[in-house]
């Protein structure tokens, strides 16, 4: 079997945004990172790190098809009072057989975009967000 059947495309991944399939997406990232403080002593030349906390960050790009993310997340918004959102990724399957997934939680969405036009150019939606925590759901 060649290496490259093991190769995991984005093209076969699946994004659900609490349950409902986005499948107009062009693109996703989340990342955790962590906050952290430099430590040193003295008498000690060596650099320690103290872990403060994560910070959980992403962006979904979607091409522009629909209002969903204006129904999701304008009132939310407007009152400042925003909806209770989960995602869920799929990265999509090696050789039909293994998915691994994640699960973000307590997302909140920190731009909305009202416009964005360009002659000639397809619309695409940047929806950027934090999340508090994240689970491994499948692992490859």
């Amino acid at each position: 079997m060649s290496k490259s059947n093991n190769v995991i495309t984005g093209d076969k991944g699946r994004v659900w945004v609490n349950t409902e399939l986005w499948a107009n997406l062009s693109s996703i990232e989340a990342k955790c990172s962590l906050e952290t403080d430099d430590i040193r002593f003295v008498g000690d030349p060596k650099k320690y790190t103290l872990i403060k906390g994560n910070n959980i960050e992403g962006t979904i790009t979607i091409k522009k098809t629909d209002s969903r993310a204006q129904k999701l997340l304008a009132e939310g918004f407007r009152t400042l009072n925003m909806p209770d959102v989960e995602i869920i990724i799929a990265t999509g399957t090696i050789n039909g057989k293994k998915t691994e997934r994640v699960k973000l939680e307590n997302v909140v969405f920190t731009e909305l975009q009202l416009a964005k036009l360009e002659a000639g150019e397809m619309v695409e939606e940047e929806l950027p967000f934090t999340a508090s925590s994240f689970e491994y759901l499948e692992l490859i």
